[in-house]
């Protein structure tokens, strides 16, 4: 009760206050709303969640002259521009089909900085559009050589984590560089494309069939999650429940059913190509016990974060910061399970990458997402989901107490909770809504 009166005073003590927007001249109204659109469309497609989209939209619109609404979620936009005077007569309406944004932090930074250019006029309109485009076709921080390898390194390090054995190790690398490479290949292909994950899943499946077949002691069960776990959806489990968090209902329902079906293809992809070994190998299957050194355990810890960075395709300038942000979860996420459990210790693991994203956002002007993502990845428990679904569909377990289903589901709703603390305790950086 007491904590119900403490918001209510809070709020009354800081109302809502209404906007009204700077005048701008008519001519530039088309031209604004143009510019929206576009840096929507840019932003959603590297990967800004949906309520953060929809609140950084109406700030940008304010700052430009116009007012706006919009309705963000993972396929479709909709944009509703008018001026003060009247918003039956200069309403303006635009709607969008588009497809769920893939995470590029490079090019989310720099639609970022963009936006902020145009606001303080050091860009007009018209040049912003143009700068847009050009980030959209710009190339990736990172060689492809380093992305080879960083997509190889992702798979080894999380075998690595599971600790069964140096050999699944060495496998998950080499699977892993084949599912980047069917990656490549479904840029140039549609019907992959379309395909990409059940197939990956089952190729490596059957591939991994096929090096146990010929008498190799792996634990086949990591080697496969191990070699899709760039797949597994994560992340995108934890943005949706986040999304549900700050009542954004439609665009963070739609993100978590995407995340379910996305763990159904992959796993039942992966059981098929296990099944299609069974026809030509003799495969035993048994759960892996971790036995590995814990040297190995932390360097696959930072091999993974640091893995991630590459994918993510961090700018060079915020990689090490990025990379750090991971270190500081691990690290708070250790002392939380010692103290208070599992459940809680990815709470406030997940509240410490908060406070560093924030922090780092406050002084480097740049969104919280930069650090946050790559570090928060090292806490979020996709892969306790795939091993759950595993356990209640075969009763088997891939890697031996590896936790439920329902404690995965803890582990989410607390990485929820401690990026909600964090945000109350150190609020990101906001833009100052004021007259022109």
């Amino acid at each position: 009760m007491s904590m119900m009166r403490f918001f209510f005073t809070f709020n009354q003590i800081l109302p809502m206050q209404p906007l009204r927007t700077p005048l701008i001249h008519p001519d530039d109204i088309a031209r604004t709303q143009r510019f929206i659109i576009r840096l929507g469309k840019t932003m959603h497609a590297y990967g800004t969640h949906s309520h953060h989209l929809e609140r950084l939209l109406s700030e940008t619109t304010y700052l430009l002259g116009l007012n706006g609404s919009f309705l963000i979620n993972p396929t479709s936009m909709s944009f509703i521009f008018w001026l003060d005077d009247d918003i039956n007569e200069s309403q303006t309406t635009h709607i969008a089909r588009v497809k769920p944004g893939d995470i590029d932090l490079n090019r989310l930074a720099l639609s970022h900085d963009l936006a902020e250019q145009v606001i303080t006029h050091e860009l007009d309109l018209d040049e912003g559009v143009k700068q847009l485009d050009a980030i959209r076709n710009s190339p990736n921080v990172y060689h492809p050589a380093v992305q080879f390898l960083a997509r190889g390194a992702t798979a080894a390090s999380f075998a690595g984590v599971c600790g069964t054995g140096f050999l699944d190790i060495v496998v998950s690398l080499f699977l892993g560089w084949f599912v980047y490479l069917l990656v490549l290949l479904s840029n140039k292909n549609q019907r992959i494309e379309e395909t990409l994950e059940p197939l990956a899943a089952l190729l490596v499946g059957f591939l991994a069939s096929a090096v146990a077949g010929y008498g190799l002691q792996i634990n086949i069960g990591v080697v496969v999650l191990s070699s899709i776990i760039a797949f597994i959806p994560g992340l995108s489990l934890t943005l949706g429940l986040r999304e549900l968090a700050a009542r954004d209902l439609l665009s963070g329902t739609a993100r978590i059913m995407d995340s379910v079906m996305m763990l159904f293809k992959l796993y039942f992809g992966a059981a098929f190509g296990l099944a299609l070994g069974t026809l030509f190998w003799q495969i035993d299957v048994h759960p892996g016990v971790p036995y590995l050194p814990l040297w190995v355990h932390y360097s696959a810890v930072l091999g993974l974060s640091a893995s991630f960075v590459v994918i993510f395709n961090v700018r060079l300038s915020d990689a090490f910061w990025a990379l750090l942000c991971g270190v500081v979860a691990y690290i708070a996420v250790i002392i939380g399970s010692d103290l208070f459990g599992t459940e809680l210790g990815g709470l406030i693991g997940a509240m410490a990458a908060g406070l560093y994203a924030n922090m780092y956002a406050r002084i480097k002007m740049t969104p919280s997402h930069i650090a946050l993502l790559p570090g928060i990845l090292v806490l979020v428990p996709g892969s306790k989901v795939f091993i759950g679904l595993n356990s209640v569909l075969t009763g088997q377990e891939i890697v031996a107490n590896s936790g439920s289903s329902s404690q995965a589901l803890m582990i989410f709703m607390g990485i929820v909770a401690g990026l909600i603390f964090a945000n109350v305790i150190l609020p990101p950086r906001q833009r100052v809504l004021r007259s022109g």
